[in-house]
């Protein structure tokens, strides 16, 4: 049986939207419609997290503090090494997307 995140069951709902649950077709769409909503409500309830991301996503300045951190620590230690022939290749990608 395969169920719905909601916890009905897939044959539930096909039950209910084909009528065939003892009830009238008009009563399947309106409990599909009662699921639509706990679905709307289940939604809602994680605002909180999204509002919290959203504002960690903005308040960020897009800089991986971490990363650049750990390429000063390798450039100090001798341990970063530059590959020459990609930094020409990309830089060549870059002015073929500019135009410049």
């Amino acid at each position: 049986m395969i169920d719905r995140l909601d916890g009905s069951s897939l044959g539930q709902l096909r039950k209910l939207e084909s009528g065939s649950a003892g009830g009238s077709k008009s009563e399947g769409v309106g409990a599909s419609t009662a699921a639509a909503a706990n679905n709307k409500a289940s939604s809602t309830a994680e605002t909180p997290l999204m509002e919290r991301t959203r504002t960690q996503v903005n308040n960020s300045d897009g800089i991986d503090r971490q990363k650049v951190d750990a390429i000063k620590t390798a450039i100090r230690n001798g341990e970063f090494n530059i590959d020459a022939s990609k930094v020409a290749e990309a830089m060549v990608n870059m002015e073929a997307l500019t135009g410049a």
